[in-house]
């Protein structure tokens, strides 16, 4: 099984909060509002947020769209054990 990757979001001081969230919940399968909300909100106050966890191909895929709609956004392999 491939070794999952997270998609992170940066913070940046270009984008308002309202886009941010629309872009999140545009062009990641499954995001609610709430979790959209709660990753701008991370992201806004800490600098970064986790975007979602999966496959490379997904995250890199997620990332270009983010990127390709004005976000900042890297991934990075998920550290870690767990499910």
């Amino acid at each position: 099984m491939a070794p999952p990757y997270r998609v992170l979001l940066h913070n940046d001081n270009f984008n308002k909060r309202e886009y941010v969230v629309q872009v999140l919940m545009k062009v990641i399968p499954g995001m609610t509002l709430d979790n959209a909300v709660n990753i701008m909100q991370e992201a806004h106050h800490n600098g970064l947020a986790v975007v979602i966890i999966c496959t490379q191909a997904d995250a890199e895929e997620h990332c270009t769209q983010l990127r390709g709609n004005g976000l900042l956004s890297s991934i990075e392999p998920a550290s870690g054990g767990g499910c």
